[in-house]
């Protein structure tokens, strides 16, 4: 498997750097987890709240569409999904609870990854392809995250019905170009869908912000694009060792031993094929040299999902 494959990386800087960033509301912001159905795999993937003002936020949580029966739920958007599930309308915004329907809240929909599975493909609402970062920018650029670099995904998500709950990657994003500016933004913007995109403003860059942008492909050969998502989660994705237990302990290829940032390196455990360490409270856990081997998994992880990875054409009922 590894024959060939570091020639998907090649990048002008060097070698491609792997970040698994975690993005979506967790106890800390929104104070519960993503919904997951542990049947099907089907997900909600649920964007951290914000308040108005923050970053200029433009979109609603009752504003993203469901498409209808996802998940069982009859309802019509996230905020129905949200409130049907949790039987609250109650969400974690800094220190306070407010309503997921307050006026004042905003969904922070980043990354964009193009139209997520659980959004209908009539929908109206504008969801580009870019990822944008402020809070942990000051890390990515210590790490030289940029061109030619992937992006994993993941979010915490806990089972309908059920205390059992994990990280799970649910998408992923090939770096074509890192923004810089607002003006470079704004050209940006234009041609990967980013007009409502809560980086791509001029308040956004008033301060380090970066936005990414992808590549058209991850890999041509298997047809998997440069963006997007895994139509559903399988244990394939799960990075949490248990789904009974801490899900921020991880358990990971052997490749990623001592060989990420930003987790407490003193738990770090190997066996005979794969290691688990603790994670901190991060969001951005860089892998500057993930090597052939880490190329290999990459790629591995495409291959048993070339199946899993959502059309955004075609419809997910």
């Amino acid at each position: 498997m590894t024959k060939g494959v570091s020639s998907h990386f090649q990048k002008r800087s060097g070698t491609m750097k792997l970040v698994l960033s975690r993005k979506g509301f967790d106890a800390g912001s929104g104070g519960r987890l993503s919904p997951y159905d542990e049947t099907t795999g089907r997900y909600v993937w649920l964007p951290i709240p914000e308040r108005k003002e923050v970053f200029q936020a433009r979109i609603r949580y009752d504003e993203i569409p469901l498409e209808r029966g996802y998940l069982g739920s009859i309802g019509t958007n996230v905020s129905d999904v949200y409130q049907e599930i949790y039987r609250t309308s109650k969400i974690k915004v800094g220190d306070d609870k407010r309503e997921i329907d307050d006026p004042d809240i905003y969904a922070h929909f980043d990354p964009m990854l193009g139209r997520p599975p659980w959004v209908p493909e009539t929908s109206q609402l504008q969801i580009g392809k870019g990822f944008g970062q402020a809070n942990a920018a000051p890390h990515l650029r210590k790490m030289n995250v940029a061109d030619g670099d992937l992006f994993l995904f993941f979010g915490g998500f806990k089972a309908i019905g059920k205390a059992r709950k994990g990280h799970f990657l649910y998408g992923w994003m090939k770096v074509k170009k890192r923004i810089e500016t607002y003006g470079d933004a704004q050209v940006a913007s234009d041609e990967y869908g980013l007009e409502r995109h809560p980086h791509v403003t001029k308040d956004a860059f008033s301060k380090l912000n970066y936005v990414y942008v992808p590549d058209e492909w991850l890999f041509k050969d298997l047809g998997i694009p440069g963006c997007g998502y895994f139509t559903t989660l399988n244990e394939g994705l799960r990075l949490s060792d248990r789904l009974d237990g801490r899900h921020g302990t991880w358990r990971l290829p052997s490749f990623l031993y001592q060989n990420i940032s930003q987790v407490h390196h003193s738990t770090w455990q190997q066996d005979s094929d794969s290691c688990t360490v603790s994670t901190g409270i991060g969001q951005e856990f860089v892998c500057a040299n993930p090597g052939a081997d880490g190329e290999a998994w990459i790629r591995e992880l495409f291959v048993r999902n070339e199946g899993n990875v959502f059309r955004a054409g075609v419809r997910s009922v």
